[in-house]
């Protein structure tokens, strides 16, 4: 908050919290070259200049930026101040606190949280393409109802549409978490979910990310994560309690394996879900969740830095 100036863009520019516009192409003429840093003695900021004779126009450091904005009168916010709203925002800090740490108003807040989970959402669509398993290593999946909505205009006692979503990790790599909707059936609105995945919706995902890729494959009971596909071996554990006569067996939620793998013989394996488990406790946003799962070991500012850039390469 104490930083002002050219002080605050070079820390920024350092982290890639701002991207260097000296030499890029000019985003309003997409002809010219922008130049380097310069005081605008007129309207008193740092800004780069664009060469081209038909434009040269002022271009501010934030400008065009996936998080931060620029405003005029009420609507503007000085670039320290949304600086370190960003930096609460990645620490962890709440939203309704933020604003309370730093004496400022709550829209700005509310602006800075709600772009960096639309850049965050972008750049898990981009990554996540790139994610692929396989060499026999243990792979997790789940699924998990995030919501409900009844519809009392539908006369049929069926009127509950659920949203239900699918995630699938390999162990001992975060980065590696995948995430795909599901389409459950409708229910009655006293039912406690939709149930378990169908075979409908886990035979697209099995055939285009499983199949023919050599995995081990941990889940729970669901009939539809025991179809046979080659190249996947699969284990699973029941979650639900059994009565057997007239005693409760208690839920299994690991279970010992011993599984013969291709070219590497028998190995034990520890089945069970334990691993994605932990990301449905902290599911807040979907794609922001699945951000903040992949690199939660890490200094989440200068993650921020580099999903920045890489936005800003990419656009």
């Amino acid at each position: 908050m104490s930083l002002r100036g050219i002080r605050l863009i070079n820390m920024l520019k350092k982290k890639d919290i701002l991207p260097e516009w000296k030499g890029k192409l000019c985003p309003r003429c997409g002809v010219g070259k922008m130049g380097p840093l310069k005081y605008n003695t007129a309207n008193k900021t740092w800004t780069h200049r664009c060469n081209h004779y038909k434009c040269h126009k002022n271009l501010q450091p934030h400008d065009f930026h996936p998080i931060f904005y620029m405003g005029a009168g009420n609507s503007h916010s000085p670039l320290h101040v949304q600086a370190s709203i960003l930096l609460c925002a990645t620490a962890g800090v709440k939203e309704v606190s933020t604003h309370l740490i730093l004496d400022t108003s709550k829209k700005p807040v509310e602006t800075i949280y709600k772009n960096l989970e639309t850049a965050r959402s972008r750049y898990v669509n981009a990554k996540e393409k790139d994610i692929t398993y396989g060499d026999w290593h243990d792979v997790e999946v789940d699924e998990v109802d995030v919501g409900k909505f009844v519809d009392p205009s539908i006369q049929d006692a069926k009127n509950t549409t659920w949203e239900q979503w699918g995630g699938m990790v390999e162990r001992g790599n975060p980065s590696s978490l995948r995430l795909f909707r599901l389409n459950p059936k409708k229910t009655k609105q006293s039912a406690p979910g939709p149930g378990p995945i169908r075979k409908c919706d886990w035979v697209p995902v099995a055939k285009k990310y499983l199949k023919n890729m050599n995995v081990v494959l941990h889940s729970d009971g669901a009939r539809a994560y025991t179809m046979k596909f080659p190249g996947i071996i699969h284990c699973n554990v029941v979650h639900k309690k059994k009565r057997k006569i007239a005693v409760w067996v208690r839920p299994h939620f690991t279970k010992n394996y011993t599984i013969t793998i291709p070219g590497k013989g028998k190995t034990v394996v520890k089945s069970g879900t334990q691993v994605i488990d932990r990301f449905w406790g902290f599911l807040r946003k979907i794609r922001s969740a699945q951000f903040e799962y992949w690199h939660r070991h890490q200094n989440m500012w200068e993650v921020t830095g580099k999903m920045l850039r890489f936005l800003h390469d990419s656009r």
